[in-house]
């Protein structure tokens, strides 16, 4: 099994927004709290090694949370492969658990239970909507190379760039994992 201590936690942050109007959903609160808090809460507290946050610039709020920001090493590139990336890229432990930031539902335990199926190509995981590629336990040397070389000949679907590290899935269904990816799934703003 993969400790905790051999890997680094990486949130996948660093979206246009464009869905919440152009605003870091981060930082929107879901049931009182910013989502990235409920985020870790939801995570609970494994001793990861790093914390690592794909983010648009350099936030101290993140810092105040023990993340160390990462912004994408290719301008004009954006989404979620592009911060795949610039984590794996930033990571220096052995393994990365990446998790986007408006992830809603995690199953207890979910980092134990990925580090006990994970292969030395990683797991991710499937729910009841179908493959959650950006919801994973990957060994970051592995998934640097199949994330650069998918941005290096046009490749921007996740699931298509990771499935040649042929990783071994955590199947949750019938849970489905959720998203707060729309306007209504955060408190109305006071």
């Amino acid at each position: 099994m993969i400790p905790a201590s051999a890997t680094s936690l990486g949130v996948l942050a660093g979206g246009r927004g464009e869905r919440v109007g152009g605003q870091d959903k981060a930082w929107l609160r879901r049931d009182g709290i910013p989502l990235v808090d409920g985020l870790l809460a939801q995570l609970g507290d494994p001793s990861f090694a790093a914390r690592l946050a794909s983010v648009r610039g350099d936030d101290p709020r993140w810092t105040e949370r023990g993340f160390r920001c990462v912004t994408d090493l290719r301008a004009g590139q954006p989404g979620p492969l592009a911060g795949l990336e610039a984590l794996a890229a930033a990571c220096t432990t052995p393994w990365l658990l990446v998790l986007p930031v408006d992830a809603l539902s995690l199953p207890v335990g979910l980092f134990g239970r990925l580090a006990a199926i994970a292969t030395p190509r990683g797991a991710w995981l499937r729910d009841a909507g179908g493959l959650q590629p950006l919801v994973g336990l990957w060994p970051a040397p592995a998934l640097l190379a199949a994330a650069r070389e998918a941005l290096d000949g046009g490749e921007l679907a996740v699931h298509r760039a990771l499935a040649p590290l042929q990783a071994s899935c955590l199947d949750l269904s019938p849970h489905q994992l959720g998203n707060a990816n729309s306007p209504g799934a955060y408190d109305p703003e006071p």
